[in-house]
């Protein structure tokens, strides 16, 4: 593969000897690829590729290690990641009691001027002692002279001491908003907070813009680290987010390729309205910063459990999960949305919400039909058989998250019993019916590292070492093209990246194994070695 009429061009990088996966049409495997400026310009044999070599050409010896595209994780908040890096730490095992979170508190608060906020996050109150969430008492004793919000691993849920709900106006008595909880004991509010009554109290402690691009910068290192060159942005901080991002991009704070969301949830839709009305849609931006699809939230979280389902949980026959919306209120904005030229996408975990979002998106193709909409659904985590047909039918892009089974794929066994955890995330189901899914890690919920994420969708393995469907596991090509391939499908950019082809962006990662050598349990063994974007290396392990 090579640039038509450009033979006698130099190469800027030549890396040759190596295992290097294409995941072009034929999943061709080749020995070398060729840079220039930010473009490759051949991927094949080594002997071809040298003829590239010039004076000034940087040549790259593989030793065997596998080549690879850039990976594209399609479902992650990249500023929250980075915000977390540089907050409390709650996540299990590091953290395994209440009293542990307390302790963490009191050594942020010295250290922390009265009346600013300290924020944690990554508890799971099933893994902690007490086997409940931390409240306002807690947070009070660890620190009463300062606003505290944590929020729980999947961010639906957070916990607040008594001066963040004064200065978020939440009275004890307060009723609970549309789409949301707020728990209680003796008729008080307790401070913990689930879905919109969680997203509404986020207002307040919201980033300033200069930390939003510190957070953003934190996120940028730690992903090309970990090989990660495009991200498909969830949002986290609405409009001052996407200020925030193009400011990072200019002043190259931000190496990494975002395509970022316009995310809204019920009771701000307004962030949503003015995009819609605005006249821009989906693909206006650069290599760099695109605009995405809107995304709307309909349900809850996997592991709360606050996701919508059909059926009760089993854990609680009286309980089958939180709807953010309504079916008229998706139905209304999506519809909209479509007809003005945007890719359309919402958070659906549960399979009723998940019939929701679907059934949106069929009534938005018959009333305005468009051909290469590439409509998405995030998460799209528990799914039937009908499901998956009119998921086919319609020409939906699953986005969903392998890494999920190992971090709580043991809660769902119990929450939702065997059946239905099994029929979550049916990678293999979506393969054999031809339904590009793009992996995704939802980071910060779970680990980012996107060859733990591939490791995953092969072995399907929880923590405890329970196997969830041995059914759908992938192969580790099709795991690989999942997070490269299908991501840049699933923001319309193949043509522009998701494979090692010359034309394409120079973004590649070169990995410490040959992944196709590697036993599929020690997939998540393989560490990244150097990370290219724009064929300029912005990572490389210090032993290289």
């Amino acid at each position: 593969m090579r640039v038509k009429g450009e033979v006698s061009m130099k190469a800027d990088i030549i890396l040759y000897n190596g295992s290097v996966l294409t995941v072009d049409h034929k999943d061709s495997v080749v020995s070398a690829v060729a840079t220039k400026d930010n473009k490759i310009i051949y991927a094949g044999s080594d002997d071809e590729a040298l003829k590239f070599f010039g004076e000034n050409t940087k040549l790259i010896d593989l030793k065997g290690r596998s080549l690879v595209p850039g990976f594209i994780d399609s479902h992650l908040h990249t500023a929250v990641l980075g915000a977390n890096s540089l907050a409390i730490d709650c996540r299990s095992p590091g953290v395994t009691s209440i009293e542990d979170i307390k302790r963490l508190i009191k050594e942020a608060a010295k250290v922390t001027p009265k009346g600013q906020w300290i924020r944690g996050w990554g508890y799971d109150h099933s893994k902690l002692t007490e086997k409940r969430h931390p409240n306002r008492y807690d947070l009070d004793e660890a620190a009463p002279e300062h606003p505290v919000i944590l929020t729980r691993v999947c961010a639906h849920i957070s916990a607040h001491n008594s001066l963040s709900l004064k200065t978020a106006g939440i009275a004890d008595d307060a009723s609970d908003p549309e789409g949301g909880v707020m728990d209680r004991e003796h008729g008080r509010i307790n401070g913990v907070m689930r879905e919109n009554a969680h997203m509404q109290i986020l207002k307040t402690s919201q980033l300033s813009r200069e930390e939003l691009i510190h957070a953003m910068s934190a996120a940028n290192d730690i992903l090309i680290r970990e090989g990660i060159t495009s991200v498909h942005d969830s949002g986290g901080y609405g409009a001052v987010q996407m200020s925030a991002i193009q400011d990072a991009v200019k002043e190259k704070k931000l190496r990494l390729r975002l395509y970022a969301m316009i995310f809204s949830f019920v009771e701000n839709l307004s962030f949503v309205e003015e995009y819609i009305h605005m006249g821009l849609h989906t693909g206006f931006g650069d290599d760099h910063f695109r605009l995405g699809p809107v995304k709307v939230m309909i349900d809850g979280s996997s592991s709360g459990p606050t996701a919508a389902t059909i059926e009760p949980y089993c854990s609680n026959p009286g309980d089958s999960g939180i709807l953010s919306m309504t079916q008229e209120q998706v139905d209304d904005i999506i519809i909209r949305a479509h007809k003005a030229g945007w890719q359309v996408t919402s958070h659906a975990v549960g399979d009723k919400a998940v019939t929701m979002i679907v059934s949106a998106i069929e009534k938005a193709l018959q009333q305005f039909p468009r051909e290469n909409h590439r409509h998405r659904i995030e998460h799209c985590a528990m799914i039937n058989d009908e499901l998956l047909d009119r998921i086919k039918k319609t020409g939906i892009i699953p986005i969903p998250n392998p890494i999920f089974l190992y971090e709580f794929g043991d809660g769902y066994m119990v929450n939702y019993g065997k059946e239905r955890a099994y029929r979550m995330f049916p990678n293999k189901s979506y393969f054999d019916r031809g339904i590009l899914a793009a992996g995704s890690s939802d980071s910060p919920i779970t680990f980012s590292n996107p060859i733990l994420n591939m490791h995953l969708a092969v072995n399907r393995e929880t923590q405890t070492g329970q196997m969830i469907n041995l059914k759908e596991r992938i192969s580790v090509k099709e795991a690989l093209r999942m997070f490269t391939y299908h991501g840049a499908y699933a923001s319309f950019e193949e043509d522009r990246k998701g494979s090692i082809e010359a034309g394409k962006l120079a973004d590649l990662v070169l990995l410490s194994d040959d992944l196709l050598k590697v036993s599929s349990d020690r997939i998540k063994e393989i560490t990244v070695d150097m990370t290219i974007i724009d064929g300029d290396i912005v990572y490389r392990k210090e032993s290289e």
